[in-house]
């Protein structure tokens, strides 16, 4: 065939073997952009709901405050027997402090990372998303102990004897509640800039359509009970737009640019 034809050969076949994985890599990249496309759409609505739960958490932190705080007081007033607290069991299972109960979830992040999407991101975006991931785990935990702590509490249903070891108990438990819900509202707070700030905040409307304070709709996965149960009881609420007066959080470390 000759050196000519040789080389001939080797180049053509060196082009192929290029052009064939330049193409595969073609391909391949389109997939992936197609699938973070696709996940951003499953992912607005675990934002959405970050979101509206953090609403109501905060919004609602005040209120679950002048419920334990009335029932600091009871245990303080009491004689040698407690006094028993009403027990509510609407929306779920007996408890003396009415509070959110959300799950906290989110999942679809969870599934992309597991999958390899989550790495087809933009730096910027797997920043806020894995902040926003780590925010949700973090209140799931605290939201375990706190229904944990209420659940002791049920105790002051019944008319049990008071005396000082008891008493200080007891006053301990509603302290540590009431601490764990103020750090908790402060949370809920960032998480709301911080999703803000990425622009992915759901409407305000659909805020306060979730929020329910007008308690026309029923309460539950969809909607909230909170706002018309603390204004039926005279209890106080906090605007939940005030995440809009904190320090904008762009999500990344001091002196870090993230492209």
């Amino acid at each position: 065939m000759g050196w000519r034809a040789f080389w001939s050969e080797i180049v053509i076949v060196v082009l192929g073997v290029v052009i064939a994985l330049a193409a595969n890599e073609a391909v391949q990249e389109w997939t992936w952009r197609n699938k973070v496309k696709d996940a951003e759409v499953r992912l607005q609505g675990d934002i959405a709901w970050a979101f509206l739960w953090a609403a109501e958490k905060y919004a609602s932190q005040p209120c679950v405050d002048a419920q334990l705080a009335a029932l600091a007081r009871k245990v303080l007033e009491s004689a040698e027997t407690m006094e028993p607290v009403p027990v509510q069991t609407s929306n779920g299972p007996q408890k003396v402090v009415r509070f959110p109960n959300r799950p906290y979830r989110f999942p679809t992040w969870d599934a992309l990372i597991a999958d390899g999407t989550a790495n087809h991101f933009s730096p910027t975006r797997q920043a806020f998303l894995g902040r926003l991931s780590n925010s949700m785990a973090g209140s799931y935990g605290v939201e375990i102990q706190t229904r944990g702590l209420l659940g002791k509490l049920l105790l002051l249903r019944d008319p049990i004897s008071l005396d000082p070891v008891v008493r200080a108990e007891l006053l301990t438990r509603i302290g540590e509640v009431r601490s764990i819900t103020s750090f908790e509202a402060l949370n809920a707070q960032q998480r709301m800039r911080l999703i803000a700030d990425n622009d992915s905040a759901p409407a305000e409307e659909i805020v306060e359509e979730f929020l329910n304070a007008s308690g026309e709709r029923k309460a539950g996965a969809e909607f909230s009970g909170m706002a018309a149960y603390c204004k039926a009881g005279g209890y106080p609420v906090a605007d939940w737009r005030d995440y809009r007066k904190i320090t904008v959080n762009t999500g990344l470390v001091p002196g870090m640019e993230v492209r």
